[in-house]
């Protein structure tokens, strides 16, 4: 796809198609890619051919396909900058909740906390009782999954709860 890229990149060069070019160039981030293969099947599309035929089409052919392409290739450009600010807005949002530590901060701790524990208990306490012949006494696996199941119980399942609690006490005519 990259030299198919190429080919078009140079022949959006040629042109006034400022957003083409831009997403040719694969400067806007992670979703460069897939935004690049939906230009490109647009570019297709407007020339009548596969993206893979693109190299066979003629340069006035292609160059009039890519000027047409150009207003669906802004609107992808813009509804990807659109859902990037959402996403901002959401992780935002999520970090602004404000409130005290403790009403958020006891899922990270938790998540922090049972990872070292299952890291110790799998790897570290293994690894130091074979490497310095040590007898560290393990840690019981059952003990260590009741913790971690009643941890993701009440992580995912808290909201799920409390939303049935809520749900049963409503009258269903209020």
């Amino acid at each position: 796809m990259s030299a198919l890229a190429s080919i078009l990149l140079t022949a959006a060069g040629e042109l006034a198609v400022p957003v083409i070019r831009k997403l040719l160039n694969e400067s806007i981030g992670n979703a460069g890619g897939d935004i690049t293969g939906k230009v490109i099947d647009i570019i297709a599309a407007k020339a009548g051919v596969t993206p893979d035929r693109l190299p066979d089409v003629p340069a006035p052919d292609l160059q009039d396909a890519i000027v047409a392409a150009e207003p669906e290739a802004a609107d992808i450009l813009i509804k990807h900058v659109e859902s990037q600010r959402l996403i901002n807005e959401a992780v935002k949002a999520e970090l602004d909740k404000g409130g005290p530590t403790w009403t958020w901060g006891w899922r990270p701790g938790w998540m922090w906390l049972l990872a070292f524990v299952w890291l110790y208990a799998l790897i570290l306490r293994p690894l130091a009782n074979a490497a310095f012949g040590a007898a560290i006494e393990a840690v019981d696996l059952t003990i260590l999954m009741t913790l971690t199941g009643v941890f993701t119980g009440l992580y995912m399942g808290g909201h799920t709860a409390k939303s049935i609690i809520s749900g049963l006490r409503r009258h269903p005519y209020d």
